[in-house]
């Protein structure tokens, strides 16, 4: 029976492959054993791996076949026979189980923080002129890093992960500088942050809809980190503490998990940051007298979502409820009869092919909300991307 390790094309690369066997298939016990780093074990497996699907060999599926040349394997087919009694063949894709996710997950969280920086302890602004009473809170929508969008297709604006980035950027440092110093801030993700959550077989989102992207989806994660970096960067040059919300959407739901995993590890040494990794699909925060709640907006109504609160223990504590969502590329604002006001949020990006195609189109906005620790909001602020005037394609 073939086994992956034949597939190798030096002795190392076999001796690799026999260690991670050896080791559960665990790249940071193999490594250890052969004195080198589990990334350099990951990218040796995958290499061989890819070798032996080239060859017809399948890992997952532990079968071999014969492939064309050029091809390779992505799944399996059954020839079975239907209700009909007519002969039928099935195609099949193997479901990783939960604890194998999760693996994968850390594996590629790591790697990825082998190169991330732990950010060291930085002393405090001073706390002269900084309000206790004041809670200024950037609110980035579907940022949808990754993204491509062709102007000249979409009537819009061009569009890609270095413009995406650019202008999160451009915006937050706009709201920062109108924000009041305050000794507590916070930057909240509603998700979508990253347009894509993984890019085999295919760019796709976290549900498996195809995507148009613009790179490989681990350029797409470090951009996607290094901008929520260069924001809490910001937050913390003004404001004595910073505390981020990384929402799960319906685009990045694993790919969010990974990037407050890589968050939580750079700032792991820095007090003044909390991130507060995805527990689940719903996070809930205090602030004096208001309770705030965020989550992407794709998995409840409003009308649900308002009646969830009334039943955290804090309720009673608070005299103003707020949720905070994205998902639908556009603002709205909401109050219920139990006082609980529902607010969406709106995101830089441009229409991609898909919506511009449907006619939808909305104003690049960011927004940034104060909210007072006696309850409610004192103050708001916008900064706005340009958009681009259409333009005739003919004049007679």
């Amino acid at each position: 029976m073939a086994k992956l390790e034949d597939y190798a094309k030096t002795e190392r690369q076999r001796e690799v492959v026999k260690e991670w066997e050896r080791s559960d298939r665990n790249a940071s016990r193999a490594a250890i054993k052969l004195a080198i780093t589990p990334s350099t074990v990951r990218n040796i497996i995958s290499g061989v791996k890819a070798y032996a699907s080239a060859a017809g060999f399948s890992d997952a599926w532990d079968a071999t076949a014969h492939v064309p040349e050029g091809e390779y394997v992505v799944g399996r087919s059954i020839y079975t026979t239907n209700s009909d009694n007519e002969k039928v063949w099935l195609k099949t894709r193997r479901k990783l189980e939960t604890a194998e996710k999760e693996q994968a997950l850390k594996a590629f969280v790591d790697q990825l923080n082998s190169q991330v920086k732990q950010a060291k302890k930085t002393p405090k602004p001073s706390a002269k002129g900084k309000s206790n009473d004041l809670l200024p809170t950037i609110i980035i929508g579907d940022a949808h890093i990754g993204m491509r969008a062709d102007g000249r297709e979409t009537r819009g604006r061009d569009f890609d992960s270095k413009i995406a980035s650019a202008e999160i950027i451009e915006s937050i440092d706009s709201l920062v500088e109108a924000a009041p110093a305050a000794s507590h801030a916070m930057l909240i993700n509603v998700g979508d942050f990253t347009h894509i959550d993984r890019a085999i077989p295919y760019p796709q989102t976290a549900n498996g809809t195809p995507m148009d992207s613009d790179s490989r989806i681990e350029l797409i994660m470090r951009k996607a980190a290094d901008t929520m970096i260069h924001g809490i960067t910001r937050m913390l040059e003004k404001h004595g503490n910073v505390s981020v919300v990384m929402a799960r959407g319906n685009h990045d739901s694993e790919t969010t998990i990974a990037i407050a995993m890589i968050l939580a590890y750079r700032y792991a040494k820095e007090p003044r940051v909390t991130i507060l990794e995805p527990n689940g699909f719903f996070t809930y925060t205090t602030f004096g007298k208001n309770l705030i709640a965020i989550t992407h907006g794709d998995k409840a109504p409003g009308r649900r979502l308002a009646d969830m609160l009334p039943r955290l223990s804090v309720w009673s504590k608070t005299s103003h409820r707020y949720w905070i969502l994205g998902h639908f590329h556009s603002k709205l604002a909401e109050q219920y009869d139990n006082s609980v006001v529902l607010e969406r949020f709106g995101t830089l990006a441009p229409a991609d092919s898909w919506h511009a195609s449907k006619g939808y189109c909305s104003p690049s906005i960011m927004n940034q909300i104060v909210y007072r620790r006696s309850g409610g909001i004192a103050i708001r602020h916008e900064y706005e991307i340009p958009g681009k005037d259409y333009e005739p394609d003919h004049e007679i």
